[in-house]
């Protein structure tokens, strides 16, 4: 359905979700690989997808040097912690060594997030499913609103509200979030009040079948233009199909690195699909 009026395309993600890629398959994506990233492929706009947590962060790093190296002012927000309901004895207890480093285990608020307008981010929380504002959802910030009206951040303290162009009805209005979760080592239940987004020039992608991709939801995104990394660091089943198909045309791809060994396999990536696609087929055949 991503890839709507891309039969090339569409008959190399059937391929590849089976375990059944052919040459010709193997020479469009080669076809996609090393090139130069100009227009909407450069640095700061397409989408980068990577299998590991280390590779997101490095890339989001270097973006945010190259913003820096510009001149943009960039601000640091860092979440306010606190114990709402301890369950021992916690006086001289550093916050740090007992708040979970896991953002998946704090209720998707980051402890620390640098910003600024124009910075590509990702919501983590289900804002406003009504209006598509759920975890996953991809905009740009157009606006940091400081508390008390200030135009800047005076103090380290300071948690903005932001305004972000998700594509789509215009510029919508995040505010700080408070959640509580377990704190670590049975100290009770800590509580986190901060932006419910991370930055995102690249993100986590992770094969259905393993089911961890809360981490940054890429499964259920589409995107026009991202850099798929397909190389050595890939490390299940099906990864580099999830991946590949967020992009809904071969226009809108390029391929950081490419393994063929990972995209191969005695066995289909999953007997499921193959089987559906096998009673899809039949189906057709009788109409």
């Amino acid at each position: 359905m991503r890839q709507q009026g891309s039969t090339t395309f569409k008959d190399l993600l059937n391929a590849l979700r089976i375990g059944e890629l052919q040459s010709e398959h193997f020479a469009i994506l080669m076809n996609r690989l090393n090139k130069e990233p100009t227009g909407e492929f450069v640095i700061e706009k397409a989408l980068r997808i990577y299998p590991t947590n280390q590779q997101v962060y490095n890339h989001n790093k270097t973006v945010l040097e190259h913003f820096r190296a510009r001149g943009v002012t960039i601000n640091k927000i860092i979440a306010q912690d606190s114990l709402v309901d301890s369950t021992r004895k916690n006086d001289n207890i550093d916050l740090n060594n007992i708040i979970p480093s896991d953002i998946n285990k704090t209720g998707g608020l980051p402890k620390k997030l640098e910003i600024f307008v124009g910075a590509k981010v990702m919501l983590r929380y289900n804002v406003d499913v009504s209006k598509g504002l759920v975890n996953g959802t991809i905009g740009h910030i157009t606006e940091i609103i400081w508390p008390c009206f200030r135009r800047v951040q005076m103090y380290d303290t300071d948690i903005p509200s932001v305004r972000i162009d998700f594509g789509k009805d215009g510029a919508h209005l995040i505010q700080p979030k408070t959640v509580q979760f377990p704190a670590k080592y049975s100290h009770g239940t800590a509580e986190r009040r901060m932006l419910p987004i991370i930055l995102c020039w690249a993100c986590v992608c992770v094969c259905v079948c393993v089911c961890v991709c809360t981490v940054h939801k890429m499964q259920g995104s589409t995107v026009d233009h991202a850099v798929v990394y397909l190389g050595s660091k890939l490390f299940a089943a099906g990864q580099a199909y999830v991946a590949l198909s967020r992009v809904k045309s071969l226009e809108g791809l390029l391929i950081e690195e490419l393994d063929c060994s990972k995209l191969t396999g005695k066995r289909p990536c999953n007997n499921d699909a193959l089987n559906e696609m096998h009673r899809l087929r039949n189906l057709s055949r009788d109409y």
